[in-house]
């Protein structure tokens, strides 16, 4: 029986010069394509007719191994097409779905791999072709490791993605471009035809920012083109000092969850300026109780929002009965979306000032749009970092005037039963 590789698989025009330099005996390949152009076909397909030119080890790296496992082994494309059945079941001599690798009958192996679990142990396999997936957020430390290894065996490489930012990405391109030795390709929109301006268009109306549009599919280096949150240096600026008695307060507290953290954000409402931040784990419930009440008293009992999903509910019945009346904040998908636009605008349109607290400002740049795989624009925060001082400040500016408040006389707060009604007889709006 005669079997014809790429399997199932069929170029499109503009995929067809990779395979074509490769097939040159070009070693080493760049490829910055917009995204839905599909990238990781391409390569995976490339890998497999390889892999049965050549017997040897194939590496095919994505950032992390859930990831590998998401968008190759599990992977079903729109026609219902699983990716791993573009190599035939009949040219297979086993699978292993932990380590994400498949031995072909020829004796060649093709492993997936996340390289945030690659280490050096792993460089001792010789693999002889590799492809570094969605290389702009990938770990370039792993192309050191590999690099010496296909230089002696003459193996081949390479890079896909589509830009985030001028980073080590980026700069692999600016010296692949110039390079004989090397085969590039940048691809947008406009090369490919797939989509046009219209479908743009429709993702900036439905939320997507320019900057983020022109990086994803017209492919330019642009940075922080996917931060969710702008002008972080430019917001967090304060240093901490001492606070004006005769100002009022609004407070903003996101209860621990967990390994994560408690907050307690304080923002001045004659300055839009934030004046306390502080952040505590691992401590019992009765102790930071305590906390978040002396915060409160010490800013002359404060209007504000406290988180009340969950463990929280019964913490904010204790804390009124102790006379802290925060109003409960329950976090679901929505309010939470509510809550990180609403801190996106202050922040953009620099209404509010915030401290220049490093564990604040890294919590900010954690906060990514990200492109999902059915093409949904999301916000993420990457796995095992955490949140908790955004979402305090961002409880802390929550319902904010519309403008800092101006002091006519003596200052008076109104607590009212069943929520908290601030009251400014003697302030201006």
């Amino acid at each position: 029986m005669e079997i014809k590789l790429p399997h199932e698989f069929t170029p499109r025009a503009y995929q067809l010069p990779l395979f074509q330099a490769m097939d040159s005996g070009i070693k080493r390949a760049v490829l910055v394509w917009h995204r839905r152009a599909g990238k990781d076909k391409a390569c995976w397909n490339y890998m497999i007719k390889c892999a049965f030119n050549r017997i040897g080890t194939y590496f095919y790296f994505l950032p992390e191994y859930a990831q590998a496992k998401k968008v190759i082994w599990d992977n079903i494309d729109n026609d219902g097409f699983r990716m791993l059945d573009h190599i035939p079941n009949s040219l297979i001599s086993s699978t292993n779905a932990t380590d994400l690798k498949i031995t072909l009958i020829n004796g060649s192996i093709i492993q997936l791999i996340g390289a945030d679990n690659f280490s050096k142990s792993g460089v001792g396999t010789n693999p002889i072709g590799i492809v570094m997936s969605e290389y702009s957020i990938n770990l370039p430390e792993v192309w050191g490791f590999i690099r010496p290894i296909l230089a002696v065996n003459g193996g081949w490489a390479i890079f896909n993605f589509t830009p985030r930012g001028q980073n080590h990405a980026y700069t692999l391109y600016e010296m692949a471009k110039d390079n004989p030795d090397w085969y590039t390709q940048l691809l947008t929109i406009d090369d490919t035809k797939i989509l046009i301006k219209e479908d743009i268009e429709k993702e900036i109306n439905e939320g997507m920012s320019q900057a983020l549009a022109d990086q994803e599919f017209y492919c330019k280096f642009i940075e922080s083109a996917t931060s969710y949150f702008k002008n972080i240096k430019d917001i967090c600026t304060l240093e901490p000092g001492p606070h004006n008695p005769m100002h009022l307060f609004q407070m903003g507290v996101d209860l621990a969850k967990y390994q994560d953290y408690t907050v307690i954000s304080v923002i001045d409402l004659n300055t839009f300026e934030q004046v306390y931040l502080e952040r505590f784990n691992q401590i019992d419930w009765p102790m930071q109780k305590a906390k978040i009440e002396a915060v409160y008293y010490r800013f002359n009992r404060p209007v504000g929002f406290i988180d009340a999903t969950g463990v929280g509910d019964p913490i904010v019945d204790d804390l009124v009965k102790k006379g802290v009346r925060l109003e409960p904040y329950r976090f679901t998908e929505q309010s939470r979306k509510d809550l990180l636009a609403n801190l996106q605008v202050k922040l953009e349109q620099a209404i509010v000032r915030l401290l220049n607290n490093e564990i604040l400002k890294d919590e900010l740049s954690y906060f990514q749009y990200e492109i999902s795989d059915r093409g949904k624009l999301r916000v993420k925060v990457p796995d095992n970092l955490h949140d908790d001082t955004v979402f305090s400040t961002a409880l802390s500016i929550w319902n904010l005037p519309q403008a800092p408040l101006r002091r006519n006389g003596t200052s008076r707060m109104s607590q009212q039963t069943g929520g908290v009604t601030p009251l400014y007889p003697e302030w201006n709006i």
